[in-house]
């Protein structure tokens, strides 16, 4: 089921009137882990028998670990290995099968491997990390095991974060499982507000640039002004997607009672690769950094081994987001410019970085490093990556030209709402807080967010972008 659907507009309706009616936690617990299935099921049924054996491998590992407490690394390497199964066959198989069969016959053997289609489960890679991240936290006694399966299952399931995050802590949601809720007017208003805007943002700016993106990407020779204002674009639309789907969870799991971590601030106005991390899809990156790049040494060792690290969790991070080398060179990329910055930024004089002006050059020179890196997410074929990069980005051809200037203003014009919003958010509502203005604000909000949606809604919803992840 898709957030921006009829449909969840009704199906949440009547969770959050049944959730309320009755305010006992069993039952609220009861009623979300079925709702939440209701949720995940509603276009393909078997999709729960994957997300359920995915929760019981580690809700039984860890219930494993604390009775077998002198074999708990077998444990742990047992239910690793079963999602990894899971997540392996489902999401690398037929990458794996291409690129073998590739491989193959390119050294000259005859070799009749066929790709199987296998059907990308949505969400399953959010939902097994997120589910591993328990198994994990268990081992190292950072968490004790839960025996109430009930509590667990919703904390996996919370149909709010499913399909595309924020990836949650275990411990975090467990304890809020675990936590009675109650009702409180202030949460579901201010729960309603972040749910109209990050419905907003993906209905008015990332639906309104997708087709201009997938266009240009699907042009045989697009010239690279062209190609650059289609990134652009692209920076924009996967912001307006992915923020807006993080918003829409987050304000939806507010109105039940429960409080997920947000997940972007403002990534592109960061200064360097650290701090776009810091920044962008911040449950995620926070995951690989506590269950990737420590586990492969993080910064202990030596130099060598330490940029070694970086490189290597960012590939993992790349190639998370979908079998494609595309992903891999991705996050290659992004793990090469951590270590370039951290390589030239001790060597700038400190008489440059205190300079007027310094925040945005630096600013300025981070969001181009972006646009290219999303050049070669968006990409998909590394066959079109080496074509655009080996064209003459002079060539201009002139019926492209205003197709360029189209791309552009259209993109300026979707972007201008995100600019003011994030103007109000830092400046204007802070002082309108705790004063007479504060409700007539947050109403007016609410109106334009739903105006705007109705202006600008489609007969059919295209997918977030992170579903294929």
């Amino acid at each position: 089921m898709n957030f921006v659907q009829t449909e969840f507009l009704w199906f949440f309706a009547v969770v959050f009137t049944l959730y309320w009616a009755w305010p006992n936690r069993k039952w609220q617990n009861g009623m979300l882990t079925v709702a939440s299935a209701v949720f995940y099921g509603w276009v393909h049924v078997w999709f729960l028998g994957l997300l359920y054996l995915s929760a019981v491998i580690d809700y039984v590992g860890g219930l494993g670990m604390r009775r077998y407490p002198t074999h708990k690394k077998l444990v742990l390497g047992v239910t690793l290995g079963g999602n990894l199964l899971l997540l392996g066959y489902f999401k690398y198989f037929d990458f794996f099968v291409e690129n073998a069969a590739t491989v193959l016959s390119a050294v000259g053997v005859e070799n009749s491997l066929v790709p199987l289609g296998i059907f990308l489960p949505a969400g399953i890679s959010f939902y097994t990390f997120q589910s591993m991240a328990y198994s994990i936290d268990v081992y190292r006694g950072e968490l004790e095991p839960r025996k109430n399966l009930l509590d667990y299952l919703l904390a996996v399931s919370l149909f709010c974060h499913l399909v595309a995050g924020p990836v949650q802590r275990a411990s975090n949601l467990l304890i809020q499982a675990e936590t009675p809720r109650t009702f409180r007017w202030d949460m579901i208003r201010s729960g309603l507000g972040l749910a109209l805007w990050g419905a907003a943002t993906k209905i008015v700016v990332a639906d309104t640039l997708s087709p201009y993106v997938d266009k240009i990407y699907a042009l045989p020779n697009p010239s690279t002004p062209l190609l650059a204002a289609g990134t652009l674009a692209f920076a924009i639309q996967i912001l307006a997607d992915f923020a807006g789907y993080s918003n829409i969870a987050r304000g939806t799991a507010r109105m039940l009672g429960f409080e997920l971590m947000v997940n972007f601030n403002a990534p592109y106005l960061a200064t360097n690769p650290s701090d776009f991390w810091r920044r962008w899809h911040i449950s995620f990156s926070s995951w690989i950094r506590d269950y990737v790049y420590i586990p492969l040494g993080g910064s202990r060792g030596s130099y060598a081994r330490v940029q070694a690290n970086t490189v290597g969790a960012m590939v993992v991070s790349g190639l998370w987001h979908g079998a494609s080398w595309n992903f891999a060179l991705w996050g290659l990329y992004h793990g090469l410019l951590l270590v370039g910055y951290r390589v030239v930024t001790p060597r700038i004089p400190a008489s440059l970085t205190s300079m007027p002006g310094a925040r945005a050059i630096a600013t300025s020179i981070m969001f181009g490093f972006t646009l290219f890196g999303w050049f070669l997410f968006r990409a998909l074929e590394l066959h079109r990556i080496a074509v655009v990069l080996a064209q003459d980005p002079l060539a201009f051809p002139a019926d492209q030209q205003v197709a360029t200037v189209v791309v552009l203003a259209v993109t300026a014009a979707c972007a201008a709402p995100m600019i003011l919003a994030y103007l109000a958010q830092k400046h204007l509502l802070p002082r309108l807080a705790n004063t007479q203005w504060w409700l007539p604000a947050q109403t007016t909000g609410w109106a334009l967010c739903a105006l705007a949606m109705f202006t600008f809604v489609r007969m059919s919803a295209a997918d977030f972008i992170y579903f294929a992840f």
